[in-house]
């Protein structure tokens, strides 16, 4: 691949990130200052794994973007259609973000916690999946990283996914607690990070 080309992806990279980063700051600062009504703390394994696997993810992302020698040796040679592909996914991921971001309004939060009138959300894309919010964030994350071509940062993609089992687990007892016999009829009409099949 010539350099020219490289230079290509790397600027879809940048500047798909920085529209993504965008959403989610603008939409993460119109909570601040908000006091819960419950809030509850996760210090599990799954949380540990996580964190680490964010951290590393970043990192990759840093160094791929500034520093390209020192992760060169994880280049892998993806043809240039799964890279323009990986960018295509990743506006799609984006622009579902914005969409969970609006359906959630006030209620969206970064941590663990119950709103004061907390309700039940179960249209848009909560009408199909209970955890849209992390299976657009972990698309984006996968798609992203095919732009560079890394399998370092896309392995860190895959390790940031893999703990959101866990996690949504504990989400949902506090959930079923919170709604009761609501939540666990929503439970059987809803996949948890897709749409049910059948």
């Amino acid at each position: 691949m010539s350099m020219d080309e490289e230079l290509v992806f790397r600027i879809l990279f940048i500047s798909i990130y920085a529209v993504f980063a965008g959403v989610r700051i603008y939409y993460r600062s119109q909570n601040i200052g908000r006091t819960s009504e419950k809030e509850y703390t996760q210090k599990t394994k799954a949380i540990t794994v996580l964190i680490v696997a964010i951290l590393g993810y970043f990192l990759t992302v840093g160094l791929w973007i500034v520093f390209p020698p020192i992760v060169l040796i994880f280049q892998i040679p993806l043809p240039s259609v799964i890279r323009w592909f990986g960018g295509g996914i990743a506006l799609i991921a984006t622009a579902l973000t914005v969409w969970i971001h609006r359906i959630l309004g006030k209620q969206y939060s970064a941590k663990l916690e119950i709103q004061k009138g907390h309700e039940l959300i179960t249209v848009g894309p909560y009408s199909k999946i209970r955890h849209p919010m992390y299976s657009s964030l972990n698309l984006f994350s996968l798609s992203v990283s095919l732009i560079s071509a890394n399998l370092l940062l896309i392995l860190f993609a895959i390790s940031v996914a893999i703990p959101f089992h866990w996690i949504t687990r504990a989400e949902e007892e506090l959930l079923i607690e919170q709604f009761g016999e609501e939540y666990l009829e929503y439970m059987q009409t809803t996949g948890r990070f897709f749409p049910r099949l059948w």
